[in-house]
Parts: C-alpha cells; structure tokens; sequence
C-alpha cells in the first residue's frame, strides 16, 4: 500500500538536530508533525503519544478511536494513521524508535503486547497510569539532553527499555482480562486469526483485487463465511473496509504525486477514469479534483 511514508530522519532534523539517531522524544507538549497530517500515512518506525489536552477522532489500520486527555497512543510500522478530526487546543507528548532501535535489547518474557496493541491502538488510562508514564517520559527527556555524555546512544537504549516495560505493563493490566476470555474460547480465537489474515491480504492485494471471492478464495472460506464473519467481528460489512483502504490509497496518491487521475484509476484497477471519480465522489462527497485542490 503506497500511503505518505514519514521518516524517523526527517522528523529528527526538523525536531532536534541533535537527536539521537532513529530515537526521537518529544521535549516540550507538541502536535506531533505526523499526526498532523491531513491523509493516511505511515511511520517507518514505532510512536507512543499520550494525550495531555484536547480531543481528537483517528483511524488506524482502519479502525476509529476517540482521544481525549490520557488516551495512550501507539503506531507500529506500516500502520496506516489518519487523523479525521482534532481540536484546536490538542496536545500530545510523544517518543518515536526505530526498529532498529531496539537490536540486541531484551524482549519482555512473560507477556506479548504486539497483539493486543494491533487490536487495540488507542488505550484510555488513568490519572495514576498517566502520571507514572510522564515521569519516565521526562526522565528520558533529561537524560537525552546530555549531549556530552560518552555513552548517550547506550543510556537512551536502556531508559526506552524501561518505558516500554511500563507500556506493557499497562497494557497487559487493562487487556488481561479480554486476553484470558479468548484464551478460554477457542472458536472466538480463531475467528480472530481470520479477520487479521483478512485485513493483511487487503493492505497486500486492495490495490489490484476487490472482490469478495478474491479474498475468501485465497482464505479457503466462502465468501458467505467470511462477509458473516467480519461484519460480526468488526460490526462492518467487508465491502466497507475494502472501499475504505482503496479510498485510504486514492487520498494518499492526489496529495503527494503529480499523477493524472486517469493514472491513479489505472494504478488502482479501475475500468476507467470517469467510473474511478463517481466511486470516490460516492465515498467522499468530492471529486478527485477538489480533494487535491483542498487544504
């Protein structure tokens, strides 16, 4: 899926010249620059933000959450991010790592988040919880700053070590008990493993495939199945989350390619430019032509 692709270097130069290579943390409340972005996009890296002011509606990977003030935020790479709406007075405190980041550090044994952020993105805490995160979070801030410190690189490595151990920890208290209800229902669990094989067929294939038999074929299911499944496991039919991510991928290629919207319809699979411009008038009250042209 080609969406706007934000680079942790890119961020670095215009946040800190100075910033730690592929390790960025917020040293003052900001909007973070991507999240400010007008169309999805995705981060080459990974990004916890936490809400301290404002509201704001985000879809990731499809799914919308509300943010309010104590709402933790996390993005993983490839996730595809959009902002829908947000407040004036928004505010968010943020840290962004690479992958890379994290060679060679030790991995949290007793317990697996990466599922349970994939389900859930957004995680609404409390004042406690908050609190304890800002502390880390300002810490590392401190430490971060000592520019003349021999092993910099290496102390940052070990206090994201530590936040991360905090992150999953809240996690892991506030999603335990969904965790152990799948656990202990096994068809539930394996409905689960089909809507995710689903949505990573979709980001692999939306842009040449959108039939539901398509789909269903390379699932092994009917395409009766597997429609019933998704709109009982997401409450959306799986025709809206395919018009959806194609719709995600047009919005990304008018705003940042010099394409013809007769290239785009034939990037896209479309029979031809004018069936292309009534689908995304249909799905977002413009054409194509007035969404580019938008702010």
């Amino acid at each position: 899926m080609k969406l706007a692709k934000i680079q942790i270097e890119d961020i670095s130069e215009q946040i800190d010249p100075y910033a730690i290579k592929n390790f960025i943390i917020s040293d003052q409340t900001v909007i973070f620059p991507p999240l400010s972005s007008r169309f999805p996009f995705i981060l080459d890296g990974v990004a916890f933000a936490i809400c301290i002011n404002g509201t704001a509606q985000i879809r990731i990977n499809f799914r919308e959450y509300e943010i309010k003030k104590n709402t933790i935020i996390t993005i993983m790479p490839h996730f595809v991010t959009e902002f829908i709406e947000k407040s004036d007075d928004l505010m968010l405190e943020f840290l962004i790592f690479s992958v890379d980041f994290l060679t060679e550090m030790p991995s949290v044994s007793n317990f697996d988040i990466s599922r349970s952020i994939i389900q859930t993105s957004c995680l609404q805490i409390s004042e406690e919880e908050a609190s304890k995160y800002l502390e880390f979070h300002s810490f590392i801030v401190k430490q971060y700053k000592r520019r003349d410190h021999p092993y910099r690189k290496e102390m940052a490595k070990s206090l994201l070590y530590a936040m991360l151990t905090e992150m999953g920890g809240i996690y892991y208290n506030q999603i335990k008990p969904e965790i152990d209800g799948r656990e202990n229902n096994s068809t539930t669990s394996h409905q689960e493993e089909l809507l995710y094989r689903f949505f990573e067929l979709l980001l692999k294939f939306h842009r040449q495939e959108r039939s539901m038999l398509f789909y269903a074929d390379k699932m092994c299911l009917t395409p009766k199945y597997l429609s019933t499944l998704i709109k009982e496991q997401t409450g959306r039919t799986a025709f809206t989350w395919i018009n959806e991510i194609i719709i995600s991928s047009i919005k990304h290629m008018l705003k940042t390619t010099d394409k013809t919207i007769l290239q785009i319809s034939e990037d896209l699979n479309f029979p031809n430019a004018s069936f292309f411009g009534r689908f995304f008038k249909k799905h977002t009250g413009m054409t194509p032509v007035e969404y580019r042209e938008s702010k």
